[in-house]
């Protein structure tokens, strides 16, 4: 017969699953954060191609805080400013960059606290 590990008291055995599913919680808790934080950045970052199909009648781009449209000699007119509110197309979609800026920060805060429990202690991090 295999060994077998031998418990004291049935609280030790639960303890010790508790420990090891606890470590795997948190591994997938770190790698879900980060895809999080990947996501959002390009959510907040990057621009949406619309209006680029054969029945359209022009073609641009479109994000959360700037859209533009391809002008006839070829370039593009590009409108909204991050550092600038006014310029963005309605307060639903300022709104809206507020609240995804605020989500960039939070995830990526958390991906910062994740690296620092995984090299530095809890008491260490928390001081």
């Amino acid at each position: 017969m295999g060994k077998t590990m031998k418990y004291m008291e049935s609280s030790h055995m639960y303890s010790t699953k508790f420990m090891r599913n606890s470590k795997a919680v948190g591994v997938l808790w770190g790698i879900f954060s980060v895809c999080y934080a990947i996501i959002v950045m390009v959510v907040f970052t990057q621009d949406e191609w619309i209006g680029d199909g054969d029945l359209s009648k022009s073609s641009g781009n479109f994000g959360l805080w700037r859209w533009c449209v391809d002008s006839d000699n070829g370039r593009e007119k590009c409108r909204g400013q991050l550092t600038d509110f006014s310029t963005i197309l309605s307060t639903a979609f300022t709104a809206a960059t507020v609240f995804v800026g605020l989500s960039v920060l939070a995830g990526w805060t958390a991906v910062l606290f994740m690296v620092l429990f995984v090299r530095y202690s809890s008491s260490l991090v928390y001081k």
